[in-house]
């Protein structure tokens, strides 16, 4: 078998949903955050989010040290192409166990994959060294320091076996525990409702080196399993998959479907986007510019532009109170359905797909009259 050196963290079957096929060869429109200006020539998927030995299990001989690699390319890579047409197919409104169960395992990898939290833990490693050798170093050169983390007892003449050594633990702990986090949270989730929203506006949507946006929608501190966390994916040009906080009354074996084609919404979701990223944002070509562009243009405080903000601030506070509801009480609950009736009786909210299509699903299900 082929030995991967190159490892996609963002694997190409998401990646060319973003992409200009050429020849089934893909392309994307690629911006660095730190930089003002968009690459001049587009990138090849191939050269996209790939880091080299990314998932190599240190001190493993054989083939068993590409087993997570191989992992991810049997059992996520591979399938993501029937996953993400499952979730673009407006004529699926239910979802099996099984299909469920791998719409959350391949979207969701894309959080856990990444390698940021390796990063994160190497700054974190190479900080404590730094700091140890210059506070906890006798006039021997032996240091000795200890934390809740490391146990460290060396001389400094060997510093540079200690880096290594502690790099090397320090990926053996990614490897093991992004993969058990990954399988823990697919089945925490599958206790949550979830959602495709078709953008219809003329923005079209791009995506990141860190697509996956999770955030508690009451504004807790970042808790992976706080069961407020709400999570937003781009998975096209045109839709998002989002993930609602889980709830005993999440309808399970459902996929809403939602439309939304107001401006500020799909400009809000691609600031987001770029917010998220590590360090690239990128789409199909004209997009990114687009972006770059539509930020620029809607940032100013015209009168338009103010009024669209007010009317998103009302409608994001009444959203957020039915999402708290949701949360609480379920989608099915009395006290939920009244108040989304509610909203839609509302100028601000009548004319929402979302809501009405939420409504219309619900009444369809039996749960309202």
């Amino acid at each position: 078998m082929s030995k991967p050196k190159r490892h996609h963290y963002i694997p190409k079957s998401y990646l060319k949903n973003f992409a200009l096929n050429q020849d089934s060869k893909f392309f994307v429109e690629a911006k660095l955050t730190h930089e003002g200006k968009i690459k001049p020539e587009l990138i090849s998927t191939v050269d996209m989010c790939v880091g080299k030995n990314l998932y190599t299990i240190p001190n493993v001989e054989g083939d068993d040290k590409y087993a997570i690699e191989r992992y991810y390319a049997k059992e996520i890579d591979e399938i993501y192409p029937d996953i993400y047409e499952l979730l673009v197919n407006n004529e699926i409104s239910e979802l099996t166990e099984d299909q469920r169960r791998k719409v959350i395992l391949t979207t969701m990898s894309l959080f856990f994959r990444t390698p940021k939290f390796l990063n994160l833990n190497a700054k974190y490693l190479d900080e404590i060294l730094e700091y140890a050798v210059a506070n906890h170093m006798d006039s021997n050169g032996e240091v000795k320091f200890k934390n809740d983390t490391y146990d460290l007892n060396f001389h400094i003449s060997s510093i540079a076996e200690i880096r290594e050594e502690l790099a090397i633990q320090n990926k053996l702990d990614f490897l093991t525990n992004h993969m058990n986090d990954l399988h823990d949270f697919v089945e925490y989730k599958m206790q949550a409702g979830m959602m495709v929203v078709n953008i219809t506006s003329d923005i079209d949507l791009i995506t990141s080196d860190n697509p996956v946006i999770m955030r508690s929608h009451v504004g807790n501190e970042f808790n992976l399993f706080d069961p407020t966390n709400i999570i937003h994916i781009p998975i096209d040009n045109k839709h998002y998959l989002m993930i609602a906080p889980n709830t005993e009354g999440a309808l399970r074996d459902q996929v809403f479907r939602a439309v939304h084609c107001d401006v500020m919404f799909a400009l809000t979701t691609n600031l987001q986007v770029e917010q998220n990223a590590e360090s690239w944002i990128f789409g199909k070509p004209g997009t990114v510019l687009a972006h770059i562009k539509d930020q620029a243009q809607y940032g100013e405080f015209t009168p338009e532009n103010l009024n669209h903000v007010s009317e998103m601030e009302a409608k994001s506070k009444n959203l957020k109170k039915l999402g708290e509801m949701l949360d609480n009480f379920g989608i099915t609950d009395q006290r939920s359905i009244s108040f989304l009736e509610k909203l839609l009786k509302d100028p601000l909210h009548r004319d929402d797909p979302n809501l009405l299509d939420t409504h219309r699903e619900l009444r369809k299900l039996g749960w309202i009259n």
